[in-house]
C-alpha cells in the first residue's frame, strides 16, 4: 500500500504569524475588502498574496464576508423622535393597530411567529 509523504503538497504562501496579522488587520477595519487587505499585506510585508488567499485566511480566523446593510445612519434627533413615538404608542391595542396601514415591506403580526423566508 502506498502512503503520502509527510510534508508533501503545496507550501503555504503565509506563515501562521502572517495569518494572524491578516485577521487582526481585518478586525481593526471591518469595512476593508479582501483585495484591500491583500494590498495592505503587500505594503507591510513585501509579499504578494491573492484576494482568495486573504479570504481563506479570514474564514480560517472566523471572519466571513457579508454584505453591509444599506441604510441611513440615525442621528440623535432620529433616535429621540423614534423613542417618543414608541412611548406614545406603547399602550395601543390590536384594534388600534388594525387601523394602521404599513407602507413598507415589513410584516407585523401580533401574537404569532412568522417564518420570514
Amino acid at each position: 500500500m502506498c502512503s503520502r509523504r509527510h510534508g508533501g503538497g503545496r507550501v503555504r504562501s503565509t506563515t501562521p504569524a502572517e495569518d494572524r496579522y491578516i485577521v487582526l488587520s481585518a478586525k481593526r477595519n471591518r469595512r476593508t475588502t479582501a483585495q484591500q487587505e491583500a494590498n495592505q499585506f503587500l505594503a507591510a510585508s513585501g509579499k504578494q498574496i491573492s484576494r482568495k488567499t486573504v479570504a481563506r485566511r479570514l474564514r480560517g480566523g472566523g471572519l466571513y464576508a457579508r454584505r453591509p446593510v444599506v441604510c441611513v445612519p440615525l442621528t440623535r434627533q432620529h433616535r429621540t423622535a423614534r423613542l417618543q413615538w414608541c412611548r406614545e404608542h406603547h399602550n395601543w391595542t390590536e384594534q388600534d393597530w388594525a387601523c394602521v396601514l404599513f407602507s413598507d415591506e415589513s410584516r407585523l403580526v401580533c401574537h404569532r411567529i412568522v417564518d420570514a423566508n
